[in-house]
Order: structure tokens, then C-alpha cells, then sequence
């Protein structure tokens, strides 16, 4: 859960503020074709707000917009408009709204959503966006970074993770668009990635690092960024304990 003195709100009105850049850049990249895509999950992921809203008093979240805008970046584009409709809905409500709303989930809502997109069209066409999306992303990134919601410690080892193993297996030429935007807004989530400061640094390093290995296989730049991002955020809460434990015991040896 997010502590500090910024609120949940201005938290996720940031994040949706960040990501206006990426939406222009998106549409300018790939024109009318994924406004369908961005109107659906944004849609969606309303109308599921609405309903927790209404029978469960869960508060509304902005940050859903890195969900919508996420399968603009990261979706197959010839994954039917029906499939994008349960991927979200099951990531927004499985993933997020079920636990009581962000900032008390887990695992992001994007993440789950994508995740159980690539699980449903596996074999489907994904062409990444071009450079535009990825220069876009930066903006948003130095936001973050600026009002500490995006973590260094997280940035630095999740790209020092994943340029090691890439190096060692002889990668290159790699879209930059999915990588800069899953490492922004989906590996650095704010919530679901690791709290602790030794934390953040093991989580981020283990997420590129699984992103590097999954690109060597089959997987697509934007698939295996997501389910890198899937196994290191269900990871994280292990990943807190342990420093948390590592740290009790360092205390209890110099106070002994």
C-alpha cells in the first residue's frame, strides 16, 4: 500500500497525467486503429469502477488509466475487441478491485489484464509501436521520478538486470516502445512492485533480468515484459520479507 503524504488520488492523477504524451504519440502512430482498443478498456474498466463504487463504496482510481492505455501499447492488434473486453475486465476486477481498489492490490490490474490476453491469443500478430511511443514515454517518466512515485532503485537494477542478461545472451535490436513503457509503468508500478528499499533493488534486477530471458525465447518484447512483470510482482511480497527479515536480523546482531 502506498504511504507518504500524497493520497491514492493525486498518486493516480499523476500516473494519468503522465501518460498524455503516450496517447497522442499512440493515435499518431497507429492512426484510427487503436482508438477501438483505448475506448474499450477505458470503458470497461469504468464501468467496473461504477459498480464496486455502487455496491462496495470501493473509490474510484485514475490510475486505471495505465490499464487502457497499456493495451494500446502492449495488445496484439488483431486480438478481437471481445477478448480485450474480458482481459480487462478480468484484470481490472481480479487484479485490482476485488482486494478493495488500488493501492491495496498486489499485482497491477494492467499486468493481469495483459497477462490473460497473451494467455487467450497466444499465436497472436503483435507489431510494436514505433520509436514516437517510446520517446513519448520519457516525459512521463521524469514526472514520476520527480515526485518520487516511480522508484529509482526499481529504474536502475530493472535496467541494469535486463542489460545484463541481454548482453550475456547476445540480444539486440530490441523495440524500444514495450520495453520503455512496461518498465515505466508496469515494472515500477508504485504499488505492486517491492516496498522496501533492499527490496526494490532484488525486485527490479529479477524483472529485467526475466524480461532479457523471455525475449531470448519465443515470447514477443511486449509478452515478455508483461509476464516478467507478473512473476516479479508475485514475487515482491517475498522479495520485502526477506529484506525485512534480513534487516531484523543485522539489528538484533549489532544490539546483541
Amino acid at each position: 500500500m502506498i504511504r507518504g503524504v500524497w493520497t491514492h488520488t493525486a498518486i493516480g492523477l499523476t500516473l494519468a497525467i503522465s501518460l498524455l504524451p503516450v496517447l497522442v504519440a499512440l493515435v499518431i502512430d497507429q492512426g484510427a486503429d487503436v482508438v477501438p482498443r483505448l475506448a474499450l478498456g477505458a470503458l470497461v474498466i469504468t464501468a467496473w469502477q461504477v459498480l464496486f463504487r455502487i455496491g462496495l463504496g470501493v473509490p474510484f482510481a485514475p490510475a486505471a488509466a495505465v490499464t487502457a492505455i497499456a493495451v494500446g501499447v502492449l495488445a496484439p492488434q488483431d486480438a478481437p475487441l471481445w477478448q480485450i473486453l474480458l482481459a480487462v475486465s478480468f484484470g481490472t476486477v481480479i487484479g485490482e478491485l476485488i482486494f478493495g481498489g488500488w493501492g491495496r492490490n498486489f499485482l497491477s490490474a494492467a499486468t493481469v489484464s495483459l497477462a490473460f490476453l497473451g494467455l487467450s491469443v497466444p499465436a497472436a500478430h503483435y507489431t510494436p509501436p514505433g520509436d514516437i511511443v517510446a520517446y513519448a514515454v520519457l516525459p512521463g517518466a521524469v514526472i514520476l521520478i520527480a515526485t518520487g512515485i516511480l522508484s529509482l532503485p526499481v529504474l536502475i537494477a530493472s535496467v541494469a538486470g535486463f542489460a545484463l542478461v541481454a548482453n550475456g545472451l547476445g540480444l539486440d535490436a530490441l523495440p524500444a516502445a514495450p520495453l520503455a513503457f512496461a518498465l515505466i509503468y508496469l515494472i515500477a508500478d508504485p504499488v505492486a512492485s517491492a516496498a522496501t528499499p533492499l527490496g526494490r533493488w532484488i525486485y527490479g534486477a529479477l524483472a529485467g533480468a526475466l524480461a532479457a530471458l523471455l525475449i531470448a525465447g519465443p515470447a514477443h518484447a511486449a509478452q515478455a515484459a508483461v509476464f516478467a512483470t507478473l512473476l516479479a510482482q508475485i514475487f515482491a511480497p517475498l522479495i520485502d520479507q526477506g529484506a525485512l527479515a534480513l534487516h531484523r536480523q543485522r539489528r538484533k546482531a549489532r544490539h546483541g
